[in-house]
C-alpha cells in the first residue's frame, strides 16, 4: 500500500486539478487512518505520510490523490494539501500585488514558463513578451523580467502574466510628456516595432510613429525591409506631431539632401547601373546611385530582354525628366 501511495502521490502533483477536502477520523489502524469526508467511500491516509497518530473524531484537511483505489477507498494526502494551501496563499498574494518578477526558464507551446519563485511557474504567452514581435525567441531564455498578472486560476494552479501589458502602461504614462516636448523637424532616436510593405512602425519614447515608404528615400523605391529590421534603433526626423491621436509621422530621407535640389550628375548617353525595384505594365523602376529613381518605359524594352526584381543591370541614360524626378533609361543589347 505504501509503495502504491508514494507512486500515486507523485503522479498527483503533476495533475492540474487537485481537490482539498475536510473530514473526520472514523477509524485508525497500525498503518492507516480512515477519514469520512462526505463521499460514499471513506478516505485513507497512511500514518507514515501523516507523521503522527490522530484520534478518532479529529478533523483533518487533506487532498484527494486518487478518488478510488482497488480496495474501494479514496486515497488522501495531508502533504499534498499543505503544498496546495501554500500555493494558494502565494497565489493570493500574487493576485493582490498584480505584479511579479521572474526568470524565463523554458519555451513551451505558445510562450514561456517563467520561474517566479517558491517553486511556482507562470505562463508568459509569446504575444505578451514585448510590444514588438519577437524575432529570436530563444534570446529571451534565462532573462529576468517584471510582468503584470493577467489571471490566477487557483483550481488549475495556473498563473498567466504579461510583460507587454507592463510596458504599455509605462508607455502610456510617458506618452503625454513625450508628445508635449516633441516638435516637427526634430531628429529623434526611434525603436523599430514592425516593418511592412508600406513603411516602418517605430516607438519614440512611448509614442507610436510611422515612417511611410515615400519618406524612406528620395527615390521612393527603397524597400522598407532593406532599410530596417524589428528591434533596430534608428534616427529619423519628425515631419508631423498628431497630438490628438497621439502619434508621429517621421522621415528618413530628410536626414540627407534632396539629390534633385543639389543637382544630379547623370547625362544623356551615360552608362549606369541600377537595381530593379518595381515592374509595372508601363515600365520598370530602377534604384540608381545617389538615391535617384530610374525609369525604363515598356515600349523601350525589347522582347528578348528579361528583368528580375532586386537584380542589378547596366543601362544607358536616355533623358532627364525633372518634373517626374526620374532618369529615363534605355536598354542596350550586349554584343
Amino acid at each position: 500500500m505504501e509503495g502504491e501511495f508514494a507512486k500515486l502521490l507523485e503522479e498527483s502533483f503533476k495533475r492540474p486539478k487537485k481537490e482539498l477536502v475536510k473530514g473526520i477520523v472514523v477509524k485508525i489502524t497500525e498503518k492507516e487512518v480512515f477519514v469520512d469526508f462526505g463521499w460514499k467511500a471513506e478516505g485513507v491516509i497512511p500514518i507514515k505520510e501523516l507523521g503522527f497518530k490522530p484520534e478518532i473524531g479529529d478533523f483533518i484537511e487533506a487532498c484527494i490523490v486518487e478518488p478510488e483505489t482497488d480496495e474501494g477507498y479514496a486515497l488522501l494526502s495531508v502533504n499534498c494539501a499543505k503544498t496546495l494551501k501554500q500555493w494558494q496563499r502565494i497565489a493570493n498574494e500574487i493576485e493582490r500585488r498584480g505584479m511579479v518578477e521572474g526568470i524565463i526558464r523554458q519555451r513551451v507551446r505558445g510562450g514561456y514558463k517563467v520561474d517566479i519563485g517558491n517553486g511556482i511557474f507562470a505562463f508568459l504567452p509569446m504575444s505578451q513578451v514585448d510590444v514588438i514581435p519577437l524575432v529570436r525567441p530563444d534570446d529571451w531564455l534565462d532573462r529576468k523580467i517584471k510582468a503584470k498578472v493577467l489571471s490566477v486560476d487557483k483550481k488549475r494552479k495556473s498563473i498567466v502574466i504579461s510583460r507587454r501589458k507592463l510596458i504599455e502602461e509605462q508607455r502610456k504614462e510617458l506618452r503625454s510628456k513625450t508628445l508635449d516636448r516633441l516638435k516637427e523637424g526634430e531628429v529623434v532616436d526611434a525603436l523599430v516595432k514592425n516593418v511592412v510593405d508600406f513603411g516602418i512602425f517605430v516607438d519614440v519614447d512611448g509614442v507610436d510613429g510611422l515612417i511611410h515608404k515615400s519618406f524612406i528615400s528620395w527615390s521612393g523605391l527603397k524597400d522598407p525591409s532593406e532599410v530596417a529590421k524589428i528591434g533596430d534603433k534608428i534616427k529619423a526626423k519628425i515631419t508631423k506631431v498628431d497630438r490628438e491621436k497621439g502619434r508621429l509621422f517621421l522621415s528618413l530621407k530628410d536626414l540627407s539632401e534632396d539629390p534633385w535640389k543639389k543637382g544630379i550628375s547623370f547625362k544623356k548617353g551615360d552608362s549606369v547601373k541600377g537595381k530593379v525595384s518595381r515592374i509595372t505594365s508601363k515600365g520598370i523602376f530602377f534604384e540608381l546611385p545617389g538615391d535617384v529613381a530610374g525609369y525604363l518605359p515598356s515600349d523601350k524594352i525589347p522582347a528578348e530582354a528579361k528583368f528580375r526584381l532586386k537584380h542589378l543591370y547596366e543601362l544607358v541614360v536616355d533623358g532627364i525628366d525633372k518634373s517626374s524626378r526620374r532618369v529615363i533609361l534605355k536598354w542596350v543589347k550586349e554584343e
